[in-house]
C-alpha cells in the first residue's frame, strides 16, 4: 500500500503545476481498463498517480475503497499505466466521443493552464460507473466536454471505447467531489 500512497502523493505534488502536467499529457492519450477485474455493476475509482516516474491510475472498485487492512486495499487496486498508442454506461455516438477526444488533444494545454488556477485545481480521481458496461477491456481516452453548469467552459472527461468501437461516457473527474467520504484512499494521503 505504501507504493500506492506514494504514487498518489506524487500526483498531488504536480497536479497544480501546468508545465509538468502539459509535459505528462503530451505523451499520453489514456489508459487501458479491464472491467472484468472488478465486481460487476459497481462504480470504480481511478486515482491519478505517478509510479516510478510513469503516469497512470490506480483503479479500485467503490466496494473495496473502504477502511480495510493495507494488504486488502492494495490487492484490490490495479495499476493502469497511461499509454500513447492504442490497440484495437451510457453509450454515446462515436462522433461525440471523437469530438471530446479531439477537444482534449487540441485544447489540453490551455485547459490545464486554466484549471490549475481554479479553487479545485486538476482532478485527483475519476469516478467511473460500470452499469451497462460489459466485463471486457476498454481504452479510457482523455477527453474534454462542456460543463453542464457553465456550457462555455470545459471539464475533464474519459471516453471508454471497447474493441468493437462502441463508446461510453458516464464518468466524472473529481474534485469537486459529489461524495468525498466514498474515497477512503484519500484519507491515507
Amino acid at each position: 500500500m505504501e507504493e500506492i500512497i506514494t504514487s498518489i502523493q506524487n500526483w498531488q505534488v504536480i497536479r497544480n503545476q501546468p508545465d509538468l502536467l502539459i509535459e505528462l499529457f503530451s505523451h499520453n492519450l489514456g489508459f487501458e481498463l479491464d472491467v472484468s477485474q472488478f465486481p460487476p455493476k459497481k462504480p470504480l475509482h481511478a486515482y491519478a498517480a505517478i509510479k516510478n516516474g510513469e503516469f497512470g491510475f490506480y483503479v479500485i472498485s467503490e466496494v473495496n475503497d473502504i477502511e480495510s487492512p493495507d494488504e486488502v486495499l492494495s490487492s484490490n487496486c490495479y495499476w493502469c499505466p497511461c499509454v500513447n498508442a492504442f490497440t484495437n454506461p451510457q453509450e454515446i455516438p462515436q462522433a461525440v466521443a471523437i469530438s471530446r477526444v479531439n477537444s482534449w488533444r487540441n485544447n489540453y494545454r490551455e485547459w490545464i493552464n486554466e484549471v490549475v488556477n481554479t479553487p479545485f485545481g486538476m482532478y485527483e480521481i475519476f469516478y467511473i460507473p460500470t452499469e451497462g458496461l460489459k466485463r471486457e477491456r476498454y481504452m479510457a481516452l482523455f477527453a474534454l466536454k462542456n460543463n453542464d453548469i457553465t456550457p462555455t467552459s470545459l471539464e475533464a472527461d474519459l471516453v471508454l471505447v471497447n474493441n468493437s468501437g462502441v463508446c461510453y461516457d458516464t464518468i466524472h473527474g473529481e474534485p469537486p467531489y459529489r461524495d468525498k467520504p466514498k474515497y477512503y484512499i484519500l484519507n491515507l494521503i
